[in-house]
């Protein structure tokens, strides 16, 4: 079995560096996120300009499935960056990396994320359908960055 990879791109009007401290605050993740029950930061380390280093437990679910796995997290505004990547759960690999960088319109985001899951059953069953789950992961994100940051913009 092979990992799977999802990737999104897309240009939004607001600063990098706010886009970037938005998709780091995973605290909040549950509000907004599709599929995400509960996420826990377990152990944080601030960084400069509104950044932090640390542990995530997330709890997903669609359906009759449900996983907790835990994730490193590191977040920097100043270089555009969000990176995550397993620490432990049902899978055999994940990393998640998000960019930040100006755009004339305001921000270039790009979303990509690579994972593999220990059971093939349900490795098979998110990679069939991992288009359209791209696809809401960068919707919810985009109605978030609409819903909090164009207040800042106005």
């Amino acid at each position: 079995m092979s990992r799977t990879v999802i990737e999104a791109e897309r240009v939004l009007p607001y600063a990098p560096a706010d886009l970037c401290r938005l998709v780091g605050d995973v605290r909040v993740y549950p509000e907004f996120v599709p599929f995400l029950k509960t996420l826990r930061v377990m152990k944080e380390e601030p960084r400069p300009e509104g950044g932090w280093a640390g542990i995530a437990e997330a709890d997903v679910g669609w359906q009759a499935i449900k996983v907790t796995f835990s994730t490193s997290v590191r977040c920097e505004p100043a270089k555009g960056e969000v990176d995550v990547a397993l620490v432990k759960g049902p899978l055999h690999a994940l990393e998640n990396r998000w960019r930040f960088a100006p755009h004339e319109k305001g921000a270039s985001v790009r979303y990509w994320i690579a994972y593999e899951f220990k059971n093939p059953v349900l490795q098979a069953a998110i990679s069939a359908n991992k288009d359209k789950l791209a696809s809401r992961i960068m919707a919810a994100f985009e109605r978030e960055a609409i819903r909090r940051l164009s207040k800042q913009t106005r």
